[in-house]
């Protein structure tokens, strides 16, 4: 095959150099437009087919008129009267180290069980079973944990994944542990806390852990069955509100917070706000035999402090009345702020109402229907007693004395001064016969001078 000969081809101009790669670039851009929408294609293809395994057997939407709404089957309004509305999402914030996870066990004892939650929230018990996601704990100390709280071993199933493969972000292990809570009959999902199961990049990006909550959603209810949804996130600096994003308030039908009073650190205090829910902070009591938490009905908080700042006011409003005695209400008050107590408008009355409570202060109605107060007087001395015996077992208090033959102990000076000289009884028949018998044996000599 012979070469091309091109010693006498004449050079392209520029312009004919310019359009070959303009035809050439064209060719290259079509070509790259053309792999852009496959590619695009593909990945449409990929999500559609995704978003349809994810949904699994979500229902589609439900419409209708208010007045075909209206019209079908009451829903129970809540599973934990007042707390927990029916197929709710729960949040439950806490400080760490606060005794959340105790929480949990007590509601988890309270759905099986029915007994009124905290001790003072009704409960619509659950049929199924209570599965727990537990991130943060041994399967050992939860296990011994929810046995101490006397939640039933046979309608709690627990799924210990501290140290181990997340399963909300693993395809396989989801579908598998669906399946197993489904197997289950699990009725209520509690995932232990956020920040260990959330599987996103970033907890403070609002739009993605959005998107987590509404999967967790999906999930739980769809796949699992499951009517309750709890979810346990570890509270701010705060203390008040939840680490990270707003969407996961945003996301609960109920909040609950437990706090710590920062005066004493044992103890605790929870509120709740949401969907047709509002609890006012109230201080809980923890019983350590059983693990059991209850409202105590003392209040929040603040009422405590107040409480704890009208206690301290008594002593020195003890000193101010013992100080100046009749003094009045309003003038206690001016006193007490003189002397540089710190206290509010209203407490100095309120400490001396609770040192009247306490007996240590008493007052009189004074003018214009005044109260006068001075310092309580000194409880006087008890009466002494004798033992409560029988009547013929007392001793009496000073020795018998008989006067006759026989001697009573009784000294000259005794008998100048009287006494003695009167017998409380006159001698019986036997105490005469042991007098003549001694009589005898002295050989006639008096018994006693």
């Amino acid at each position: 095959m012979s070469t091309p000969d091109y010693s006498n081809a004449t050079p392209a101009s520029p312009d004919e150099l310019a359009a070959l790669k303009a035809k050439q670039d064209a060719a290259t851009d079509a070509l790259a437009l053309d792999n852009e929408l496959r590619t695009l294609r593909i990945r449409g293809q990929a999500r559609a087919l995704f978003a349809a395994e994810q949904a699994g057997t979500v229902p589609p939407f439900d419409a209708g008129l208010l007045v075909d709404v209206l019209a079908r089957p009451a829903e129970p309004a809540h599973r934990v009267e007042g707390l927990i509305p029916s197929d709710a999402g729960t949040l439950i914030v806490a400080q760490r180290k606060t005794g959340k996870t105790t929480l949990l066990l007590n509601l988890a004892r309270a759905l099986i069980g029915g007994a009124d939650f905290l001790g003072r929230f009704p409960v619509r018990t659950i049929k199924g079973r209570v599965a727990i996601l537990n991130y943060e704990v041994s399967a050992g100390q939860l296990a011994r944990w929810a046995d101490d709280a006397g939640v039933p071993a046979d309608r709690c199933y627990l799924v210990n994944l501290r140290g181990r493969r997340n399963p909300l972000s693993h395809g396989e292990d989801r579908q598998r542990l669906a399946e197993q809570l489904v197997a289950h009959d699990v009725e209520t999902v509690v995932v232990d806390p956020f920040g260990r199961a959330y599987g996103g990049a970033s907890q403070n990006d609002s739009g993605e852990v959005g998107a987590w909550l509404a999967d967790l959603d999906r999930w739980a209810r769809a796949e699992v069955g499951a009517r309750d949804v709890i979810l346990t996130a570890h509270a701010g600096w705060d203390g008040e509100r939840t680490r990270g994003a707003s969407a996961l308030e945003d996301w609960a039908d109920s909040i609950i917070t437990m706090v710590r009073d920062k005066d004493d650190d044992q103890v605790r205090y929870l509120r709740a706000e949401g969907r047709d829910v509002l609890v006012e902070e109230d201080r809980l009591n923890f019983d350590t035999d059983s693990r059991t938490l209850r409202l105590a009905g003392a209040g929040s908080r603040k009422s405590a402090a107040k409480t704890r700042n009208v206690d301290e006011l008594v002593g020195p409003v003890v000193q101010t009345v013992t100080a100046h005695p009749g003094i009045t209400g309003y003038k206690l008050g001016q006193v007490l702020r003189e002397s540089g107590a710190a206290f509010q408008r209203g407490d100095e009355i309120k400490a001396v109402s609770l040192a009247v409570e306490r007996g240590q202060v008493i007052f009189e109605v004074g003018p214009r229907r005044s109260k006068m107060y001075r310092l309580a007087p000194a409880s006087p001395s008890p009466t002494p007693t004798y033992p409560d015996v029988p009547r013929g077992d007392r001793c009496p208090p000073t020795p018998t004395s008989y006067i006759g033959e026989v001697g009573g102990g009784v000294g000259q000076a005794d008998k100048e001064a009287g006494v003695g000289q009167a017998p409380l009884h006159p001698p019986s028949d036997d105490m005469q016969r042991a007098l003549a018998l001694v009589h005898d044996v002295l050989g006639g000599q008096p018994v006693a001078s």
